[in-house]
């Protein structure tokens, strides 16, 4: 069985230069492209923190987890830890890069712990009104980053990266709100599904089926599916599937198995299952999308 965090791609370890054990560190993308060697940012690697980058002019391209962005101002990208991203910039970018380890920020409450799941969104393209914003409050945390500790700094950073994150939850939810008019859903929605994702890192290798997560999580199938429709507007079965259609994805890309043995690891006893529910997903064949991955 493969374990994607162990497959031979470059993981970049986070390690601070300006600020030595501080979890978080903000730069310039020039100064980010300094710090590579050539070539390395366009070669698939591996990120062992978060990277968020606002890019404010120039245009460019990344590849994260296999899935194509076009970029220019106005692009706003989350990279989660273990994703697989490339970079391909051209000449003229400006853009803001900030880093933290996964412990650095804030434990509010639920909403950072779900916005981290790499299932979500990692590429908005904002409105001017939410550029003017994110473009405030980044500069904000580069002042604040950019001044002497004075006993406080790490505390006021936290504060500020946490207003970076809520800014995020707020704009997704004004993207993509909720059908029922909810403005917010319960604590209760929010822990099960919390603990799903969790368990579905565990088990999806292992089995698709929402009653055996439910019986795992001491709740009924019903009770789940509600709370991942509260929470992640969509079913417990599409959470589960888009988890093995991603690792599914990463495979075909940056291994050299064949259909056959990913299918397996996969929790597929028949080829033929493994490529209807891929061609579902992702709307092309398992060697067609390989074949793509390699052209890129």
């Amino acid at each position: 069985m493969v374990d994607f965090a162990t497959l031979p791609i470059p993981a970049v370890p986070f390690v601070p230069q300006c600020r030595p054990g501080l979890g978080m560190a903000m730069m310039t993308f020039d100064k980010l492209c300094e710090s590579a060697p050539p070539g390395f940012l366009a070669a698939p690697h591996r990120l062992e923190f978060h990277q968020l980058l606002l890019l404010k002019a120039g245009d460019g391209r990344i590849v994260i987890d296999s899935r194509p962005f076009q970029c220019g101002p106005g692009t706003l990208l989350w990279t989660r830890p273990n994703q697989v991203v490339q970079c391909f910039p051209e000449p003229g970018v400006d853009a803001d890069v900030v880093v933290f380890t996964e412990t650095f920020p804030l434990r509010m409450n639920q909403h950072i712990g779900m916005l981290d799941d790499v299932l979500r969104p990692a590429h908005w393209q904002l409105t001017d009104a939410e550029m003017a914003l994110f473009q405030q409050v980044f500069g904000l945390l580069r002042d604040e980053f950019g001044r002497p500790d004075r006993g406080l700094g790490e505390q006021l950073l936290r504060h500020l990266l946490a207003v970076v994150l809520l800014h995020i939850d707020q704009m997704c939810r004004d993207h993509h709100p909720d059908p029922s008019g909810a403005k917010h859903y319960n604590s209760e929605s929010r822990e099960l599904f919390l603990g799903f994702r969790q368990e579905l890192e565990r088990s999806y290798r292992a089995t698709r089926v929402v009653e055996d997560y439910a019986t795992a999580l001491n709740c009924t199938a019903r009770t789940l599916s509600r709370a991942c429709h509260a929470v992640a507007g969509t079913s417990a079965k599409d959470v589960i599937d888009a988890r093995v259609a991603l690792e599914a994805r990463r495979m075909l890309a940056h291994t050299d198995l064949p259909v056959s043995s990913i299918a397996r690891q996969l929790g597929f006893t028949e080829v033929t299952n493994f490529g209807k529910f891929f061609a579902r997903r992702v709307n092309m064949t398992p060697g067609a999308f390989r074949r793509e991955s390699q052209t890129d």
